[in-house]
């Protein structure tokens, strides 16, 4: 990354945090060579108002669905556990739709609508029953939907297979990569977990899943419930420009990231957001957090923010996201 770039999105974060779009933002650049990281700014206001710093922990929305679910599914590629063309119902007997492939859900092209109605009226079991239940919007593979759902198979795919999806992503992700403060339900003290949002319902949440659909599954699903800190995003990352390695410890097959390559549908690969059809993916969350890495150039971007906080009313920072995500990818 040329310092001329480096500066520029510092200095944007800077005035992300100046003009109020978000309280605070913990952030890092990777190189092949150097890391650099920087906690700006707070975690909220009033009582919150306490300076971000590197213990801080937050809450990773869907950087789940790349960062665990994705790597873990490469993973069971790369020793056939499973195949990019595997049926569905192979692993989940229940789930109505055959023709539904592994690959069609990492590729958002399942056919599954984007999400589930009335999420909050259901309990876990009830929303599974929907999700193996729900017909299908389109045929598999004719467009491309962008879907919590696919990812909830998916974890529950791995659970099939390993038992337990946290502790299947805990010994074949996070102990490889040392990556001590991530994971599911993790028992941390409360104060060290990024507010998320003030639920009319469920007050302040801070260390407790915000995605509703995660909470119904205790915290533990593809699709989000993941928590992490800016120091263990930039492992994976690194790892992830590296395609594969980390510290002479392979995590993941360096072939995966040619299959990576060799996928770009409508703007997707398998599990990433493809940019400009070039060997550059991006993985955003809700909650307001940005992953982005380009193996090629060796370079990789990590931008933790709680722009829900105080409400997911402040949308401003959804642009800002995408400036930020352009400036990173701009030559």
């Amino acid at each position: 990354m040329t310092e001329d770039k480096f500066v520029k999105l510092k200095n944007s974060i800077d005035a992300m945090i100046d003009r109020g779009d978000v309280y605070g933002a913990s952030f890092s650049f990777i190189n092949e060579n150097q890391i650099d990281s920087f906690y700006h700014g707070f975690q909220g206001k009033d009582p919150f108002a306490e300076r971000l710093d590197p213990s801080m922990i937050y809450d990773l929305s869907s950087l789940t669905k790349v960062v665990a679910t994705t790597t873990r599914v490469f993973q069971l590629l790369s020793v056939h556990e499973l195949g990019l063309k595997d049926s569905v119902t192979a692993y989940l007997p229940g789930f109505s739709h055959p023709e539904v492939t592994i690959e069609n859900l990492l590729l958002h092209n399942s056919g599954l609508p984007a999400d589930v109605t009335n999420a909050r009226n259901l309990s876990g079991i009830e929303l599974i029953k929907k999700i193996y239940e729900a017909p299908l919007s389109y045929q598999p593979g004719e467009k491309t939907v962008y879907s919590d759902l696919g990812f909830i198979l998916l974890g529950l795919i791995i659970r099939t297979l390993n038992g337990s999806l946290d502790k299947s992503v805990q010994d074949h992700i996070w102990y490889p990569l040392a990556m001590m403060n991530t994971g599911y339900n993790l028992n941390r003290p409360k104060s060290r977990f990024v507010p998320t949002e003030i639920d009319a319902q469920r007050g302040q949440i801070q260390g407790q899943v915000h995605d509703y659909k995660a909470l119904l599954l205790n915290g533990e699903s593809g699709h989000s419930g993941l928590f992490s800190t800016l120091s263990d995003l930039t492992v994976f990352t690194e790892m992830m420009i590296n395609r594969g390695k980390y510290q002479q410890k392979e995590v993941l097959d360096p072939n995966l990231f040619d299959l990576m390559a060799s996928y770009d549908e409508n703007g997707r690969t398998l599990g990433w957001r493809r940019i400009a059809h070039r060997e550059q993916y991006v993985q955003t969350g809700y909650t307001g957090t940005i992953l982005a890495f380009d193996p090629i150039n060796k370079q990789g971007f990590v931008c933790l923010t709680n722009r829900i906080y105080p409400t997911h009313e402040n949308e401003r920072w959804n642009k800002d996201r995408d400036d930020l995500i352009n400036q990173f990818f701009a030559d």
